[in-house]
C-alpha cells in the first residue's frame, strides 16, 4: 500500500553469480517436486523464457504435510452471487463490531488478510477459532468473503543460506496451508489472493513484520516475478482441487517506479510475471490503486504516474499479452494523517473517494471491485492506518463513510 519511488540501485551481482551455480540443482527440484505440488513446470510458469536469473532451489522441506482438519462449526453457506461490480470495504480484522457496519455502508463484499502465522501456529496444528469466527461475521451480515493468504510463521521461513534472492517460505507447507484453508472453507470464500506485494521486500522476504521499521532499517529482498509465479501456479492447483467455484487472484504490487533491491517498478514486475506464465495461474487480477493525495481525475503523468490512473498502465500490459481478465481494485485509500502517503482532509477524503468510484464506473467497465482501504477502529487516532479508515476510532463514520453509503445506494 505504500509508495516506493527513489533512485534506483543496481541488484547485487553476487546474488546472479550464486543463481547462476544453482540453476542445474533448481532443475532437479522443480522436476522432482512439480508433481507433489500440484503443478506441471512443462505447463506452468517456466515453459517460457524469463529475463531474470533463474530461481533458487527449494531445500528439502522443512514442515510435515498437515492432516485435514474437522468440518468447521458453520451454518450453511450462501448461494454464491454473481455481481457485476462489488463494493467492497479492506477489514484489519472482521468482527461483531465491524461486520455492521461495513454491511450499513451499502458494501456487498469485504476483504480480510487470515495470516498464515496465526492459523498454524506450528508446522501439525491449526487455530481455525479467528478464521472460523470472521467467516461467520461475514455470513451474518450477508457479506461476500474475499481472503489473502500470507504472512508465514516463523517455523515455515527458510534458514536465509538456502533461500536468498529465492522463495523466503517453505513452499510445500504454504501449499498445504492454501489446501487446508480451501477445503474448510469450501462454498464460504469468493477469492483467495496469493501473497502481497511481492515486488516489496517488505511484503516478500519478511512479510507481516513493521513496514514503517523496515523502510527505516532495510534487510530482506524482493521477489524475482518467476519465483512468484511458481508459487501463485502451485496455489491456484490446490485452490481449484478443494474448491473449484473459488477465484484465485493474483497479488496486488505496490505502486512504485523504484527499482532497487527492495522495490521494484510494479509494472516491469507484472511484465516479468506473464513473460512467466502467470496468465494460466489465476482468474483475475488484483491492483492496489492509491491516489496518493491527488485528485482521482489527475491525468496519467501527474506525480510521475503515482495516481489513480496508473491503474491503465496495469491494463495495457495485460492487453499486451492477450489477456483481457477483470481486474479487482483489492485496496484504493486516502488518509487523512501523516505518514509514508501523502494526506488530505477529511472533506478531500470523502470527496476522492466518491469520485474514484464515480471514474471507475464511468471509464474502466474491466474493474469489477472497487475495495476502499479500510475499515478499521480502535487504533491510536494519529496512525496513518487509522487514518485511512472510514470509521474514526471510537468508530465515529466519517464523512467519507456517509459519502460512500449515499453513493452506493444509487
Amino acid at each position: 500500500m505504500y509508495n516506493r519511488s527513489t533512485s534506483a540501485v543496481q541488484r547485487e551481482g553476487n546474488l546472479q553469480i550464486i543463481h547462476r551455480l544453482m540453476t542445474i540443482v533448481w532443475l532437479c527440484v522443480l522436476v522432482w517436486g512439480a508433481n507433489s505440488l500440484g503443478c506441471n513446470p512443462t505447463e506452468n510458469a517456466f515453459s517460457s523464457p524469463s529475463p531474470y536469473s533463474d530461481p533458487l532451489p527449494q531445500p528439502t522441506r522443512i514442515a510435515p504435510m498437515t492432516q485435514p482438519s474437522p468440518a468447521p462449526d458453520l451454518p450453511p453457506p450462501h448461494p454464491r452471487r454473481e455481481l457485476s461490480f462489488r463494493h467492497a470495504a479492506h477489514t484489519v480484522f472482521l468482527d461483531e463490531i465491524i461486520a455492521p457496519v461495513v454491511a450499513a455502508g451499502g458494501f456487498d463484499t469485504v476483504v480480510q488478510v487470515f495470516p498464515w502465522r496465526d492459523l498454524q501456529p506450528e508446522p501439525d496444528r491449526h487455530d481455525w477459532n479467528p478464521a472460523d469466527y470472521m467467516v461467520r461475521m461475514a455470513h451474518a451480515q450477508g457479506l461476500d468473503l474475499v481472503v489473502r493468504l500470507d504472512m508465514p510463521p516463523a517455523w515455515a521461513i527458510l534458514p536465509e543460506e538456502y533461500s536468498q534472492g529465492g522463495i523466503p517460505f517453505d513452499l510445500y507447507a504454504y501449499a498445504d496451508f492454501v489446501t487446508a484453508v480451501a477445503e474448510r472453507y469450501r462454498g464460504y470464500v469468493l477469492g483467495y489472493i496469493i501473497w502481497n506485494e511481492p515486488n516489496l521486500a517488505a511484503e516478500w522476504s519478511r512479510s507481516g513484520g513493521d513496514v514503517n521499521q523496515h523502510w527505516e532499517a532495510f534487510d530482506g529482498w524482493v521477489a524475482r516475478p518467476d519465483d512468484y509465479v511458481y508459487v501463485l501456479c502451485v496455489a491456484y492447483e490446490r485452490i481449484r482441487a478443494a474448491d473449484p467455484d473459488a477465484l484465485v487472484v493474483a497479488a496486488a504490487m505496490a505502486p512504485t517506479n523504484e527499482i532497487s533491491p527492495r522495490a521494484v517498478d510494479d509494472r516491469e514486475f507484472l511484465r516479468g510475471m506473464y513473460i512467466a506464465g502467470a496468465q494460466a495461474c489465476f482468474d483475475v487480477l488484483s491492483v492496489h490503486d492509491y491516489g496518493y493525495g491527488l485528485s482521482p481525475e489527475a491525468p496519467r503523468e501527474m506525480y510521475d504516474g503515482l495516481n489513480l490512473a496508473r491503474i491503465l498502465d496495469v491494463r495495457d500490459i495485460m492487453l499486451s499479452y492477450g489477456d483481457d481478465k477483470p481486474v479487482w481494485i483489492t485496496e484504493l485509500g486516502y488518509t487523512i494523517q501523516p505518514g509514508m502517503h501523502p494526506y488530505v482532509t477529511e472533506e478531500d477524503q470523502a470527496a476522492y473517494l466518491v469520485g474514484a468510484l464515480r471514474r471507475v464506473l464511468r471509464e474502466w467497465p474491466w474493474v469489477e471491485m472497487f475495495t476502499v482501504w479500510n475499515l478499521c477502529y480502535g487504533l491510536p487516532l494519529d496512525s496513518e492506518m487509522a487514518g485511512f479508515s472510514l470509521v474514526a476510532p471510537d468508530l465515529t463514520p466519517r464523512l467519507a463513510y456517509l459519502a460512500l453509503q449515499e453513493e452506493m445506494k444509487r
